[in-house]
């Protein structure tokens, strides 16, 4: 073998090191995008961040819309994953189901709120460029997807909702609140001695009972709410 040929193989990268570098841009790339926001995110301060040239870069993502979009696809994947793994393993009813999917959706705010954000939280950067992981983009509609188990319950009488689209809609925006929430009192229990900016507000939510305790009262609530025929349809449905 040349010594010219040596020095191309050698400056190769294996498929498995190409993959882990992707990684640590898909999680570098989502901690500056929570760090900076949406518009103070830029490919330049990723590159430096990472210790690559930002033409480097470029060979894995071509702007910040479609590392976006990445980042949100690995994310959604994995909480896809989940979901499905629940919906095979459940035995009982399907509001037993639906409790699991709501549980399933706080954990993985617990889990990482940083996923959690980009997945609901930071919105989309605009582009006039289309590039390959827009184009090859697959939907991942929760919304959608939750739904369909509210009807499933629906048809099975164990809910008394007659619109499967608005309960999971009100629901939804009790979850995603309650996950903030529950993040914010985290934060000032893992750090006792947070003082914090007074804007932030967070200061606001020290309270005499924990992250967990609250959690475990949306859910009860949330089961309430499903399976309480008695509530007045006409003033929640």
């Amino acid at each position: 073998m040349s010594k010219k040929s040596s020095k191309k193989q050698t400056r190769s990268r294996s498929p498995e090191k190409k993959a882990a570098q992707f990684e640590q841009i898909l999680e570098s790339g989502k901690a500056l995008f929570l760090e900076k926001g949406r518009d103070g995110f830029s490919l330049r301060g990723l590159a430096k961040i990472l210790g690559m040239n930002q033409n480097n870069l470029y060979n894995y993502v071509e702007s910040k819309r479609e590392l976006w979009i990445a980042i949100r696809n690995k994310f959604y994947s994995q909480y896809r994953n989940e979901n499905i793994k629940i919906i095979k393993e459940h035995e009982g009813t399907v509001s037993d189901l639906l409790m699991k999917i709501f549980t399933n959706f706080l954990e993985f705010a617990y889990k990482d709120y940083g996923a959690f954000s980009m997945m609901h939280l930071t919105d989309l950067p605009p582009s006039d460029k289309i590039g390959l992981f827009e184009k090859e983009y697959k939907e991942f509609n929760y919304l959608r997807g939750t739904a369909k188990v509210v009807q499933d319950a629906i048809e099975a009488k164990e809910i008394n909702y007659s619109n499967p689209g608005l309960i999971t809609f009100f629901i939804y925006s009790l979850i995603l609140g309650a996950a903030i929430v529950e993040r914010n009192m985290r934060v000032l229990e893992q750090n006792p001695d947070f003082e914090g900016d007074s804007a932030s507000e967070i200061l606001s939510f020290k309270s005499d009972f924990n992250s967990l305790e609250f959690r475990n009262f949306v859910l009860e609530k949330l089961e309430i709410i499903l399976k309480d025929s008695g509530l007045n349809q006409k003033k929640i449905d």
